[in-house]
Order: structure tokens, then sequence, then C-alpha cells
């Protein structure tokens, strides 16, 4: 029986999509703070940017994925990608109605914590981002997480997310510790910039608010990598310049 990432049994929904050209990427850990929103709004945009149809499924009961589409709309007239809020419950009707209506990409942000949406997301995903930083809690997070997508039969990548610029030893650390699990790390991470608070306050990401910054090339770095991941073909535009 498939358990959640706290070691219980998880809810298992008839998720039957791997003939779709759709593609499903669940973005998940049972700790919070870890960037999941952050990193969905992100690699949402740059999706976007690079002309696929994309839809974000914001899964959190706080909806700060769906708040932030909402400020993108009202704020900077940028419907696009399009972000709904949804349960464990609706979240196979859900892709089946984005994959008839023509999307090509959905990102699914999970809540923190001990939940159903977790299981039900990786279970409905082709692929799994698990975003982490360089701290004990984060990765005992991975682990269960890890082990909820290797159960489920679902690739995993675990995303170093926070790390301090110019720093190699959070990075040395984390794929020492992947390794361990183990559990394939992304080959981008993504550094603490202030610019990526500030984006979110206007509905932006950083890569829309300042196209030559190095916070906005990691993230086309890391979209390209998951493009090829995901056999999608299309990557975006990488800037070089400060944060």
């Amino acid at each position: 029986m498939p358990l959640d990432p706290n070691g219980n049994p998880a809810i298992v929904h008839a998720c039957k999509l791997e003939s779709l050209h759709m593609r499903t990427t669940a973005i998940t850990i049972n700790k919070g703070g870890m960037g999941k929103t952050m990193l969905t709004k992100s690699l949402a945009t740059a999706a976007t940017s690079a002309g696929f149809n994309v839809l974000v499924l914001d899964m959190d009961t706080q909806q700060n994925a769906t708040s932030w589409g909402k400020r993108r709309g009202k704020q900077q007239d940028k419907p696009l990608p399009l972000t709904r809020f949804t349960t464990e419950h609706d979240l196979t009707e859900e892709l089946r109605r984005a994959e008839s209506a023509g999307c090509d990409l959905v990102f699914v942000d999970t809540p923190p914590g001990r939940s159903s949406e977790a299981p039900a997301a990786v279970e409905c995903a082709d692929l799994v981002l698990i975003p982490f930083w360089n701290d004990q809690d984060a990765y005992d997070g991975v682990v269960k997480t890890s082990g909820l997508a290797r159960r489920i039969g679902k690739p995993a990548f675990g995303v170093l997310n926070f790390a301090p610029p110019n720093s190699r030893s959070h990075e040395e650390t984390a794929r020492a510790v992947l390794d361990a699990i183990p559990l394939s790390l992304s080959p981008v991470v993504l550094h603490r910039y202030d610019i990526h608070r500030l984006a979110n306050i206007k509905g932006l990401t950083a890569q829309e608010m300042d196209p030559e910054s190095v916070a906005a090339n990691e993230i086309a770095l890391l979209w390209d990598w998951l493009s090829a991941m995901l056999q999608l073909g299309k990557t975006a535009t990488v800037h070089k310049g400060a944060a």
C-alpha cells in the first residue's frame, strides 16, 4: 500500500494519464518554507514564456500561488499562466479538463505537513521536484518525500534552494546527503536572492522583474533542464548579469 510522506497509508487516486501529451510536474516536500510556491511560479512563467500552455494547480489551502495569480492579473494584466485551487479529490478531473483544453504542462503546488494532497499529486505526476535547503529538518523531508515518489514509481529530483550566493559548501553537503538517500540532485542550484520576494509582491517572477539578474538566469537554466527531462523541446532564454 502506498504511504504518505509521514509513513501513513495514502489515499490512492485512479490517475491514468500516461498516454496523454500533457506533462505534469509535482513540486512537493512535507516541510514548509522550502520554496515550493516560488519554484512553481518561476517554472510556470518560464514555460509560458517558452510558448507552452501552462496551468498551475494550487493544492495548498493557504492558496499562495492562487493569490499570486490574482495579483498578476490585476496589477500586471498578465493572465498567464492560469492558476487554480484544487483538492486531491478533484485533481484527476482538473488534469483531464486541462488536457482536453489543450494544456501542455501542469505544475502542481502542494501543501506542507501531514496531508493527502502530496500523494495525490505525486501519483498524477510525470516528474517530481523536491525543493529543499541545507538543513537537517529539510533533509528529513527529502527522505520521506523521495520515498513516497519511489513507492509510487515516479522519477524525482531534489532542487537545492536558498543556497547562499558564492558558497559551494551547501551544494557539496546536499550532493553528499542526496547520494546517500539515494536521490538525484538537479544540476541547477537556486540561490537566495531578494528579487524573488520583491517580484512576488507585484505578481511577477524574478525573470520578469529583472531578466538580466542572476536569479533569472538560474530559473532559465532550471527550466531548460526540466523541459529536456520532460522531452518538451523548447527552452528559455538565458541571461547573465547581477542579481
